[in-house]
Formats: structure tokens, sequence, C-alpha cells
């Protein structure tokens, strides 16, 4: 069967590379200051401006961070004008500010930190992408509410979704339970533990902690399975596929209406239209033109992670679990033991499946890799199901007391054995894999072989293995070139490091920070300043050296802020190195 959607979606997304590539076609396409009614024209040292709270404010350890639309400002010349455009607040607590609410600020907005350093996260470029362009902190005498907006449909989903996540907190759940079951039926994360994230990760099942495509799956799944009686003829399966919709977005809604949640929803829409007009849906197409829709309304959705992840999941997922299967025969029998085995052996290959599809993009852009991946799916992800309904029922039962406490005692069940899985699995030796080097070659060499892989096992034409092979000799040997180039490097990066000195040494893979005392008491702010940089050198060990302090070893030698590295001598001078004679 062919699938003529796929190559136009795949036409549209390589059009799309190559016009940013070599022409920057799309640098500039959503920078929000292009408009001329936005904001930024108008700023100024102090500027008043009267906003408007937009998303639902997070609590951070001593501020309340709120995104808020920019209604009107005020220029140095005292003229008032409206405008548009997102800006990033944090406001001093103790703060009531609420979502909706129209306030007075008196702001001094300043750009967020950009990628200062080698191969840092580049937080300006990430907010800007989000329509945000500037940030700013607002101490409480500096902002004034002047009303509470308790109209219109956006407030009445986030009041819904308070109310619901009200009902969560007066279960006899524990905390750390609450704030799974928040983030898992709600989006809603502030209230997950540093311990429960880590955990979740090291397991490889973060995603669960995120609404998306599995959640919005789930959903539908129960829908029709709630709708079981209705029959296959042609009008029930559109009456059925109309409630699945329905039910989908307004799920999708009450989740806080996140780009994540939006894509799969849209995409489980397309899936749905298929299964209501044809007895074997072309589910291929459905996806793909759901990326192509997806596509173009913001064609930077092509470099959106989340988007790169979510397709290659479902791609992978559809086109690659019934051929890997059939590597795993079982008997032909209608027995109870067959049937079990058989759900195993599907679970056990959309689990595999999944986790290949997206490990080069997850080894590209997070430089990790959680091994006992498998375990946490082939154990948690089946109570995903029975979790989800459970919790749904307890919210939507909550007015009765006895059912409330019984699907209560159900959830605290589930989230009780999930917790202690992944507490086992996060214990486990090298229960996440981090710092892996992985660049942009090797992730197209590795899409290679997993594509050809694919094709040998959809085709069963076992020659593609040899493809396979192939590429996957090119990406050992890759691996071995770069792995051998920093085995001989010897070298130094200055970082920039706002009122700090910071010069790192690199001798094949050990390397030598060298900064002031109070950087170096300060772990946090070097790794993510410098995290990246040093999985680019693929350093094993680093020694982070006071530059009061006197060390010397085969590689360098530090007194009195002078460094011998590599047959030279430097001087750290006002943030700066400088060679000496």
């Amino acid at each position: 069967m062919r699938h003529p959607l796929i190559p136009a979606t795949a036409l549209v997304a390589l059009v799309i590379l190559v016009c940013e590539g070599f022409f920057g076609f799309f640098s500039d396409l959503k920078d929000p200051s292009r408009s001329e009614a936005h904001y930024s024209h108008y700023v100024a040292n102090e500027n008043w401006m009267r906003v408007q709270v937009c998303e639902i404010p997070s609590e951070r350890q001593k501020t309340i961070k709120a995104v808020c639309n920019v209604l009107e400002i005020k220029d140095s010349n005292d003229v008032y004008y409206n405008c548009k455009g997102k800006i990033l607040l944090y406001f001093q607590k103790p703060s009531n500010v609420a979502f909706g609410d129209e306030l007075i600020v008196l702001t001094s907005p300043d750009l967020p930190d950009s990628a200062e350093n080698p191969y840092q996260f580049d937080y300006r470029r990430y907010l800007r992408h989000k329509g945000i362009l500037y940030t700013d902190y607002i101490p409480s005498y500096n902002y004034k509410i002047l009303c509470h907006n308790t109209t219109g449909w956006k407030y009445r989903i986030v009041s819904l979704r308070q109310r619901l996540i009200n009902v969560i907190r007066f279960s006899q759940l524990t905390p750390s339970q609450q704030g799974i079951a928040e983030a898992f039926i709600l989006g809603y994360d502030e209230d997950l533990s540093p311990t429960t994230e880590n955990n979740f990760r090291s397991a490889g099942i973060t995603h669960l902690l995120c609404v998306s495509g599995l959640h919005v799956g789930i959903v539908a799944m129960l829908v029709g399975w709630c709708l079981f009686f209705l029959s296959n003829r042609r009008p029930t399966r559109i009456l059925k596929g109309c409630i699945q919709i329905v039910v989908i977005w307004t799920f999708a809604i009450l989740t806080g209406i996140a780009p994540a949640t939006m894509r799969a929803a849209l995409m489980f829409s397309f899936i749905v239209v298929g299964q209501m007009f044809f007895t074997r849906p072309p589910t291929l197409n459905a996806i793909a033109a759901s990326a192509l829709v997806l596509l173009v309304c913001n064609p930077l959705l092509l470099f959106d992670v989340g988007f790169q992840l979510s397709y290659s999941a479902v791609f992978g997922i559809v086109l690659l679990t019934r051929p890997l299967e059939r590597l795993i025969p079982l008997h032909d029998n209608n027995t109870l033991l067959t049937k079990l085995l058989r759900k195993i052996r599907t679970l056990f290959c959309i689990s595999l499946v999944a986790q290949l599809s997206t490990m080069p993009l997850t080894l590209y852009y997070f430089h990790q890799f959680p091994p006992y991946f498998l375990i946490a799916n082939m154990t948690i992800i089946p109570c995903a199901t029975l979790l989800l309904g459970s919790i749904m029922l307890m919210l939507a039962f909550c007015w009765w007391p006895f059912l409330f406490k019984l699907a209560g005692s159900l959830v605290a069940a589930l989230l009780s054995a999930t917790e202690s899985i992944t507490s086992a699995i996060a214990s486990l030796p090298n229960a996440m894999i981090d710092g892996i080097y992985f660049d942009k070659t090797m992730l197209i060499i590795t899409f290679a072989v997993i594509v050809f892989v694919g094709w040998a096992l959809i085709c069963r034409q076992w020659g593609k293995m040899a493809l396979a092979l192939t590429f996957a000799i090119i990406l050992t040997v890759y691996a071995k070139i770069t792995e051998a180039q920093c085995s001989s490097q010897k070298q130094f990066d200055i970082y920039n490091i706002r009122n700090h000195t910071a010069v790192e040494f690199f001798v094949g893979h050990k390397s030598y920070l060298v900064c002031d005392s109070n950087l170096a008491a300060n772990s946090n702010s070097i790794d993510f300043q410098t995290k990246n940089n040093i999985i680019h050198h693929q350093i094993k060990q680093r020694t982070v050296l006071p530059l009061d302090t006197n060390y010397e070893d085969d590689n360098i030698m530090i007194t009195n802020y002078l460094i011998s590295f590599n047959n030279q001598t430097y001087r750290i001078v006002n943030h700066s190195i400088a060679i000496i004679d």
C-alpha cells in the first residue's frame, strides 16, 4: 500500500532544511520584534507597562515566574503606546499574581542570557522561539494589580485545572504522589520533587511526567473501550470517532494547551478520522498529514526537539513494531497464555522501537542514555492505562466520598508501585549514562543505520542489513577517530562567566579548570556554563583549581596566579589571560 503523503511531508521538510541551512530563509520568520506594534521598539532603561498574565504563574524559591502579554507601554517621552508581545517577569515573593490579572509594572527589561561559552545552551534563543524577548525581576513595590480577569474561556480552563489540582491535593496521596498525579493527568509539574524527576529520568520514562502522545493515545483508547457496544458500520464508526475527537481535545485543553499535547491531539485526530472512513485506516498517511499541517502552520517546528522526538517515536512504532514481532514467533492457538505472551511481545517491541527511534536525538541533544529503559517500560507502561483511568475516575467522582476514596486508594497503590520501581532502577549501577559525545555526523550515520535495519525488516530484504552494517562500521570508525583526536589535544578555553575568572586547560581526556575561589565552590554554575564543552572535548576527568592555590603535576603548574602549561607561562589578570615571555 502506498502512502503518498509521506513523500510530500518529507519534501516539505527537505525544502525547509535546505532553505534554513543555505539561505537562512526561516531564521527571522518567527522573530517577534519584526512587528511594528511590538513593545521592544519602545523599551528604555525604565518603562511603565500595562501587562496581563497569560500563563499560569509558577512558584520558584524566591519569586513567582509569570509570562505576560504587554498591552501598553510608556516610553521615555511619557507617550503611551498600545502594543503587543510577551515578557517574562519574576515577581518578588510574597505575591498573589494569578492568571488573567492585569497589572501596571515599572520594569527595566533586559535581554536573557545568550550562549557566550562554547556549546552552551542558548537561553535567549530558546525564549525567542517562544515569542519572549525580554525578562525582568519586579520587586513588590514596583507593580500593582489593576484587576482580576475572571471572564473568557482561558480563565475558565485555568480555574477548572486549579480545582482539579486541589482535588488531587485533597486526596490521600502523599506529596510526592500528588506531584506525579498532577503531572500525569494535567501536565502540571510544579509539585514534582527533584528526587522523583531524577528517578524517572534514570528509568528512561520522563515522558510520563509531561502529557504527550502516550497520554493522548491512552485517552483515545479508553474512549474506544467505553464505546465497545457500537458496531463496526461506517455511521457508528463516525459517531465513535467524533466522540473520541471531542474527548481528545477536551483532555488537551484541560492539560494547559501545551505544544506537545496539541501536536499529539492533532496527530491522533487524523488517525481517528482515518478509522472513521476506512476499515483498514492509512495510519501512516494520517501521521504524515498531521506533520505536514503543523509544518505549514509553523515551519520552525521542524527544528523543535519535542516535534522531532514525537514523530520519530510514532513513525518508528507504526513502521517497525509488526516486522519486529515477526522475528519473535508464537503459537497460533488462542489459549490465555498465548494471548498474554502476545501482549508482552507487543509491549516489548513497542518499547524497544520507540527508544531506538529516538535514541539518536536523545544522544545528540541531551548526551545521555538510560540503559535500563526496557525494565521500566515493561513494568510501568502497562500500569499507565490503569493509572490514567483511575485518576480520571477519582477526579470525576470527587463529589462521592466512597468512590473518591476507593479510586484514590487504587491511584495510591499504582503510584506507590511506580515510585518503588523507578527508585530501584535509579539505584542500579550506571542507571543513567551521562556525558556521551554525539555530534551531527554521528546523528546522521545512526539514523542511516536505523533506516536500513527498518527497511530490511519491513521488506524482508536481508541484503539491506549489509548496508546497515556498513554504516555501523563507519560510525564506529568515526567515533574512534574523534576519540583519538581528543586523546592528543592540548589547548585551553576561556569562559565568559559574569564577575568570574575561568580558564580550562585540556590535556587528552583530562582537564584543569582554573577559576576564582567563589566559582570553584559553586559546582552548579560551573556545570551549567561548561558541561557541554566538557562533553565536546570528551573529558573523563576534570580537576577544579582555585587561582590562589599552588598545584603541580606532569601537565600543569600553578603558582601565584602564574600558570605553566604546554611549555608556556600565562598570567590571569582582570578575568583575562596573558602570555608571559
